[in-house]
């Protein structure tokens, strides 16, 4: 019996957040049936697997969707800076009193903690990690300390833990075999490309039937199918180096092209196949070749990706690329609502808006900046205005001092009508002004609802 029978058929929801998308494949099935029969018989998980298998994913939607009634979920994240107090404090303050000494969840229920990264908390001198050690603690002995005198014990009860980590290596260390003794562990591998395939064509087909021509929603397999190959190819052939140690490429950047695919519009697309493989092109042009280092690099991308593009649709990069730069953006009506993201036609145009953007940034701020605006330049305002739009988007600007990394992200943080929240670093700033610094910004982006 195939494990694919055992669910009902998936109908992806178009306006569905895209982070939070889920599409079932025969191996997140078998991992959320395994994870299912071990939380039920009150064992301890532990989901080991490499960045962009769909780990937390898959805990998160079971935990919150899929558990029994009587299962109360709590999440956390470990990062470096996680210590043993803040652990023990946030587990400490979701517990009733049952009794004396004794602490759990609401009596009749129990709590199931996820732990995500488990393995991130640096090592401290002795090679321990701190936050690790208070869970084992708890593991050897069902309770811990009270840091305040007389240090009373507390026994907790009705817990268990459902964690998630990666391989050590790029931030994440060895964990000791004496925390790990306790789990039962659940490997997710590698994704297969039918499943990537599966996953990707489902998402966008959504997309496409419901908003586009018969022609473009035909486009949706060999669309997918190159995404897949490209990167396959990418993971392959550029691998990271001492000197190009960012060259971690992993399933996260395959979803980025698919999600600026998703961006399109129905009436700037029309019944033009050309039109959305050259947005497919520009997103992963954005999400790959942005971030290589070299112009021998660049190039192997730029043929690969137009090798890639010809054997699945048949067509060229001459054919679909009809200008120098391929420019896409959402800016190019200014106050728009809502905002089109389209392909710059006119480059002469394209440099007009920004100016005037910069004109009007200039006549509002206090510190109004005096920029030359250059092809380079607003080709990266335009790569900075994508990621900011971009829901979950971050970007990490690379480049020696007075290349404009500033300057720019003023820039397109005004053309995007978002506020911008600038750390100063001088001369004694620590940890209290990082976390006062990080207050602001939360409530000038929570409390005040402004885009930050």
């Amino acid at each position: 019996k195939d494990w694919m029978s055992t669910v009902p058929p998936t109908k992806v929801d178009p306006d569905k957040a895209f982070s939070e998308i889920i599409v079932p494949t025969s191996d997140t099935v078998r991992y959320t049936f395994l994870l299912d029969r071990l939380m039920l018989n009150g064992k301890h998980v532990l989901c080991v697997g490499e960045t962009g298998t769909g780990k937390t994913l898959t805990v998160a939607d079971k935990l919150t969707y899929h558990i029994p009634e009587e299962f109360i979920p709590i999440f956390i994240t470990f990062s470096a800076r996680t210590s043993a107090n803040q652990t023990q404090d946030l587990i400490d303050s979701k517990m009733d009193k049952r009794r004396k000494g004794v602490f759990g969840p609401p009596s009749g229920q129990k709590m199931v903690i996820s732990v995500d990264d488990v393995n991130m908390p640096m090592r401290e001198k002795y090679f321990a990690q701190p936050p690790i050690e208070i869970l084992r603690q708890w593991m050897d002995h069902s309770g811990w300390y009270e840091r305040k005198p007389p240090c009373a014990y507390r026994t907790l009860m009705d817990i268990q833990f459902v964690g998630c980590m990666g391989p050590p290596g790029g931030g994440r260390n060895i964990v000791t075999n004496r925390f790990l003794r306790h789990f039962n562990f659940i490997a997710f591998a590698e994704m297969s490309d039918a499943s990537i395939v599966r996953i990707f064509t489902s998402i966008l087909g959504a997309t496409l039937e419901r908003k586009f021509a018969k022609e473009i929603v035909e486009m949706n397999n060999p669309v997918v199918q190159a995404t897949v190959d490209m990167y396959n190819n990418i993971r392959a052939e550029l691998l990271p180096t001492p000197a190009k140690s960012h060259y971690t490429f992993n399933l996260r950047d395959m979803a980025r092209v698919v999600q600026g695919v998703l961006r399109a519009e129905a009436k700037e697309i029309g019944k033009d196949k050309k039109e959305l493989l050259s947005l497919w092109l520009h997103e992963s042009m954005r999400v790959f070749h942005d971030r290589l280092v070299n112009e021998e690099d660049k190039e192997w991308f730029k043929k690969h990706i137009s090798d890639v593009m010809q054997a699945n649709t048949g067509l060229e990069w001459s054919e679909v690329v009809d200008m120098e730069r391929l420019i896409y953006g959402d800016y190019l009506v200014p106050g728009a609502d809502p905002r089109i993201y389209s392909k710059v036609t006119n480059l002469t145009t394209l440099r007009k808006i920004v100016e005037e953007a910069l004109d009007d940034y200039n006549s509002v701020s206090n510190a109004p900046m005096k920029l030359v605006m250059f092809l380079d330049a607003i080709e990266h305002v335009s790569r900075i205005a994508r990621v900011i739009r971009l829901p979950l988007g971050n970007a990490l600007l690379l480049g020696v001092g007075g290349s404009g990394r500033q300057s720019l992200t003023r820039l397109a943080t005004a053309m995007e009508d978002y506020e911008l929240f600038q750390i100063e670093i001088a001369k004694g700033y620590g940890k209290n002004e990082w976390r006062d610094d990080l207050k602001r910004v939360l409530m000038m982006a929570g409390a005040e609802g402004k885009d930050t």
